[in-house]
């Protein structure tokens, strides 16, 4: 007989979570049909086809001249749509062109997406540079490093834009409300109703039909102190509020802000124009009563939990406590590990989560919301789990172990009980803790030192060690 390795363990429940996420994903392509599933380096529809039903294509390069009488999904490198889709459009890639016509929504996805053509929907679309030059007839929401509007943008609903910069040109017409959450904003097109938001700087050219109602920064001019080459060029745009010679406002003007507008001459403004001052942040003083009183909240109920520990699972805990004191510095590499794992594991399991609820929410209806709880919530009691871990158990584990070495050296391990020992390692954690950074470095390897003797506790009762094994065979 022979024991399975750790590594043969692992690759075990791999494969079974693989296979909870992959079942429903065969099933719902059964459902659809294999036929409009395609994937290839180049995929071309030609100008003159027409593919009924929907449409998956995932390859380097996807060119779609021709017409989908359906949704299309679609995931490459270069991704370049110049004919008609009859309904919603999902697209994923490093540059995404729409030259055509969508008759539903866009929703997209990539380091360079660009709208030339037209959508009937709402346009929602997510990069690294987001270019609008067509039409969208109803809303539109885009995100990004640089996000631009071009002479040729239409919108004729409302507008929500949120990232580092924002520029719409003089020709650009926006039919309904701008809401903008950005370092800066140069908008010198049209907007026919209000403009609202927060940015560090706003230059305003162009024209608003009703009021303006912003947040801007001070004098000093925002920008970011790291991040990729934008595609675009990025407008220099001067912090605060600015309106220029040429800019327009139908309505009120209210802005908060350190400083008064620049407003230039010709510009005009039709309502009340009303600033109200935003005073300079200045950090709060921290009281000492305070931080008492905060540490005291925290030797409370740490004391009360590892008391509970100690007298419930008195074997789990002093075990987690002897791992960190025979092996510290395993114990310490093994808890990074496992702070990465976590990390990755929540990763995956909210993308697998994602993508089959897209699959399913469009071929098995039935089964996609479940889908959706059951990965939210392992997503969920996976950090619920871990932060109470490391924020309660793990000041536990290493206030016994301190707390044993101090007995240890006044002699007290015979006469002490195992609650104070404790007792006393709570209280002195709690004082070094306190310390300004030295704490927070002490919190950070006791957070991995706790991590790391949970995961050979798991390994212990996951994987028995050859030796007990065999014993266990003989006896």
């Amino acid at each position: 007989m022979h024991t399975k390795s750790s590594r043969q363990y692992f690759r075990q429940v791999l494969l079974f979570l693989m296979a909870l996420v992959i079942a429903p994903l065969l099933l719902a392509v059964s459902a659809v049909g294999a036929p409009n599933f395609v994937t290839q380096d180049q995929i071309t529809v030609g100008a003159t086809e027409v593919i009924q039903g929907n449409y998956y294509a995932t390859g380097d390069r996807i060119t779609v001249d021709g017409t989908l009488k359906d949704n299309l999904f679609a995931a490459g490198d270069t991704i370049q749509l110049s004919g008609t889709v009859e309904k919603d459009v999902y697209l994923a890639g490093d540059e995404i062109t729409i030259d055509g016509t969508v008759k539903g929504d866009a929703i997209l996805a990539g380091a360079l997406v660009a709208l030339n053509g037209s959508v009937e929907g709402d346009l929602i679309a997510a990069g690294q540079a987001v270019v609008v030059n067509g039409t969208v007839q109803d809303d539109v929401r885009i995100a990004g490093e640089a996000l631009l509007l071009k002479n040729q943008a239409r919108v004729k609903d409302d507008m929500i834009a949120a990232g580092l910069s924002l520029e719409s040109q003089p020709q650009t017409s926006i039919g309904g409300t701008l809401t903008v959450a950005s370092g800066q904003a140069l908008l010198a097109g049209t907007v026919d109703q209000d403009v609202v938001g927060g940015m560090g700087g706003l230059t305003l050219e162009g024209t608003v039909g009703q009021d303006v109602a912003v947040t801007v920064g001070d004098n000093q001019t925002w920008k970011p102190i790291f991040g990729p080459s934008p595609r675009l060029k990025i407008p220099d745009v001067p912090a605060g509020l600015t309106l220029t010679d040429s800019a327009q406002v139908k309505g009120r003007l209210t802005y908060k802000s350190p400083t008064t507008a620049s407003l230039k001459d010709g510009s005009q403004v039709t309502g009340k124009i009303t600033h109200q001052p935003i005073p300079e942040w200045e950090p709060t003083p921290v009281k000492p009563t305070n931080i008492v009183l905060d540490q005291l909240q925290r030797l409370l109920t740490i004391g009360l939990v590892g008391c509970a520990m100690l007298w419930a699972f008195p074997k789990w805990t002093e075990g987690l406590t002897q791992n960190i004191q025979t092996r510290p510095l395993r114990t310490l590499g093994w808890g990074i590990v496992t702070s990465v794992l976590v990390g990755v594991a929540s990763v995956v399991i909210a993308v697998l989560t994602i993508l089959a609820f897209i699959v399913l929410i469009l071929t098995l209806q039935g089964l996609a919301w479940p889908i959706l709880g059951v990965g939210t919530l392992a997503n969920l009691a996976l950090w619920v789990g871990i932060g109470s871990f490391v924020s309660l158990i793990a000041p536990v584990l290493i206030s016994n172990l301190g707390g044993r070495w101090l007995c240890s050296q006044f002699n007290l391990n015979k006469t002490a009980n195992r609650f104070i020992p404790f007792l006393m390692g709570v209280v002195v954690l709690m004082l070094i803790t306190a310390i300004p950074l030295i704490g927070g470095i002490i919190s950070i390897v006791i957070i991995f030192l706790s991590l790391g003797a949970l995961w050979n506790w798991g390994r212990s009762r996951w994987v028995k060690p050859p030796l007990q094994a065999q014993e266990a065979l003989v006896g």
